[in-house]
Parts: structure tokens; C-alpha cells; sequence
């Protein structure tokens, strides 16, 4: 029988999928968010590689620096997903610091009876990370949540083995048992190896489909089933007479000019937002559907004095300046709303209406909504 050390099967799959989440991912389809997960896959790599250095030479210390490192990268998975989202900060530079401050305290306690604990307080600390990420995956919507559903996996399991470990630590505390060195941890850093090898495979599948907009043909779909669920709610709105349904169509104002005036990174947080103020807005009952980054469409089921609210305050919200803003003028959007009954309550025409009201909008300035009179 052929005995495989799980230490180089992970430099193999670290150096593989490194190579793949840079070379089929960052390199044709450069993002900030690429960016940061190529340097988890990276940092992952190296972690790897002292670490089958470290067996070669037998250093317990050069062993303790290869446990933060990995630990590290699942931290930046995380960063990574806070990036695609537009979310700011993205905290990398806290994330960063952390594991260096374990790798710091591992490498000076590796000879010593605290290693154990320090040691269990990293893994706390990168499973916390993998429940951040995965309660972010989690909660994407399904044709992203679909891609990433490999990487949600992961996390979790990561999760509950750092729970596991935690809860080792805390009952060798009680039984007076918590005295380890890193030569006592064999057994756990191989167990780690094999933890984070799957990982990694789960991590780059996930990943590279995402980065590369694997879901392009997911909301293709979308598409479809937003047009199939809307036209069946307004077909048994028009059976049983309820005149109280309106198709919006929102898009933001200048969105070449604001492209023009911010960097790509910039525009992608102002379009996160505008998407963020229309579901903010808009009641868990209407559909919301984008046909771009800066328009959507929404079937609202509404009475018209309730429609009126509603855009308003969307206005306003889209109008607010804030701190954290990415592009520091005042936004504002154009509204076109369709009621169903002039055009029969079908979809088609409806999107249509809207969709003029809404160009009548940005002609006439904007930071407006228009209401579709006749949609013939």
C-alpha cells in the first residue's frame, strides 16, 4: 500500500489552485475581489510550503509559522466577498493584523506549554471568519448562493472543527490537562491538512465560477422566471378584479457620467447601493427584477396612493448623501410607474409604458417619477 503524506497532497492542491484562481480568474477578469482571493489562494500556498519544509527539518517553530498563514486566507475569502458586495470597509488591514499577531505568538510558543491554547484561539478565530462567509453566501440571492454553495459547505464545516477544537481546549482546561507544545499537536495539524485540503478544492470551485460570471446564464433564467411569475400574478389580479397593481420601472441618472467620474471600483459600490435603496424601499410582496446595473423593474402590488409614497421616499433615499458614499455628488434616479389596467394587465406592454414614463422622467431632469397614461 502506498502511504500519501496529506502534507504534500495539500502543497499540490494549494499550488494548483493558486495558480488556476490567478490565471482563469484575476488575469482575464480583474477585480478588487479577485484580487484579494488570489492572495488567500496564494497566501494558502506558501502556508503549505513551510510547512512541508518544516517536516523536512523537523522545526517545531517553522511548523507553528505555517498554522496562521491558512488560517489567514480564509479570513481574506471573507474580505474578498465583503469587496464583490461593495461593502466598506472590507476590513483586510484588521483581518491582516490578527493573524499576525498569531503567527507572532505561535512561533515564540512553540516550544511551550501555551502553544495548545494559542494554537485553538487561531482556529477560533479562522472558524468564526468561515461562518462570517458563510452567512454572506447564505444570504446572496439563489443564482449567486447556487455557485457559491460548494464554498458555503466549507465554511460551515470549518466552522464546526474550529467548534470542535474549541470545545477540546476548554474541557483540557477544566481537567487540568490545557499543556501542549507544538510537538503534542501532530496529530491535530494533520488533521488540519486534511481540513484544509478540501477546503481549498470547494473554495476554487466556488470561487472561479463567481469571478468569471458563471451566473450569467443563472440570470438569463431569472429573466424568464421573472416574467413567467409576474404575468401570472397580474392574469389572477385581472380574474379577480384587483386594480390596485403597478410595473415601476427605476434606473439611475447619468449612470455614463458617474462611470466616467469614479473608478470601476467606485461605480460598483454606487450601483450596490442603488440596488440596496430599491429593495430597502419596495414592500417583500413586489418582484423586483434587474434588467441592468442602474434599471430595474418591479411589480408592485399597491394602491396608487401607496405607489406615490413609495417612490417618494425612494427618491429621497437614492438622494442622500453619505459618509461613506463612493462617489461624493448627490445621486438621483428617474421613475416610470404603469398601472395594470392600461394595458390589460399584460406584462409586456406594462414594461413597455413604464419604460417610456421613466425616459420622459430623465428628459425632464430626473430625481422624478412620471406615471404611464396609455399604453398603446
Amino acid at each position: 500500500m502506498i502511504s500519501v503524506d496529506v502534507t504534500i497532497v495539500l502543497v499540490a492542491l494549494a499550488t494548483t489552485t493558486t495558480i488556476i484562481i490567478i490565471g482563469l480568474g484575476f488575469l482575464p477578469f480583474p477585480a478588487r475581489a479577485a484580487a484579494i482571493w488570489s492572495a488567500a489562494f496564494a497566501t494558502a500556498m506558501v502556508s503549505s510550503y513551510v510547512l512541508v519544509a518544516a517536516n523536512e527539518i523537523g522545526s517545531p517553530q517553522l511548523r507553528a509559522a505555517s498554522v496562521a498563514p491558512i488560517l489567514a486566507a480564509v479570513g481574506l475569502l471573507w474580505v474578498g466577498l465583503r469587496a464583490r458586495r461593495g461593502v466598506e470597509p472590507i476590513l483586510i488591514l484588521p483581518t491582516v493584523l490578527l493573524f499576525c499577531a498569531f503567527e507572532v505568538a505561535l512561533i515564540l510558543a512553540a516550544e511551550t506549554e501555551w502553544y495548545g491554547l494559542l494554537y485553538r484561539g487561531a482556529f477560533a478565530a479562522g472558524g468564526i471568519y468561515a461562518g462570517l462567509s458563510a452567512k454572506v453566501l447564505f444570504g446572496e440571492r439563489k443564482p449567486l448562493r447556487d455557485l457559491g454553495f460548494p464554498l458555503l459547505v466549507a465554511n460551515l464545516g470549518l466552522a464546526v472543527v474550529s467548534a470542535l477544537l474549541t470545545l477540546d481546549g476548554l474541557v483540557r482546561v477544566f481537567q487540568g490537562e490545557w499543556r501542549q507544545n507544538e510537538q503534542d499537536m501532530t496529530d491535530v495539524l494533520s488533521l488540519s491538512a486534511l481540513v484544509a485540503s478540501i477546503y481549498l478544492v470547494c473554495a476554487i470551485v466556488s470561487l472561479l465560477a463567481i469571478v468569471r460570471g458563471g451566473d450569467v446564464q443563472s440570470k438569463t433564467r431569472e429573466t424568464a422566471d421573472f416574467h413567467l411569475v409576474a404575468q401570472e400574478r397580474l392574469d389572477r389580479a385581472k380574474a379577480a378584479g384587483d386594480r390596485w397593481w403597478s410595473v415601476v420601472d427605476v434606473r439611475l441618472d447619468d449612470p455614463d457620467e458617474l462611470l466616467e467620474a469614479s473608478s470601476g471600483r467606485a461605480f460598483d459600490r454606487v450601483t450596490a447601493r442603488f440596488a440596496d435603496d430599491i429593495r430597502s424601499i419596495m414592500p417583500p410582496e413586489a418582484d423586483i427584477h434587474a434588467l441592468s446595473r442602474t434599471q430595474y423593474v418591479v411589480l408592485l402590488p399597491r394602491p396608487d396612493t401607496a405607489v406615490r409614497v413609495l417612490l417618494s421616499r425612494l427618491l429621497e433615499r437614492i438622494a442622500t448623501v453619505t459618509d461613506t458614499q463612493a462617489v461624493p455628488v448627490r445621486l438621483s434616479a428617474s421613475i416610470g410607474v404603469a398601472t395594470a389596467t392600461i394595458a390589460d394587465y399584460r406584462l409586456d406592454r406594462l414594461c413597455a409604458a413604464a419604460a417610456d414614463a421613466a425616459a420622459h422622467a430623465q428628459l425632464e431632469g430626473g430625481d422624478r417619477w412620471e406615471r404611464a397614461v396609455f399604453a398603446g
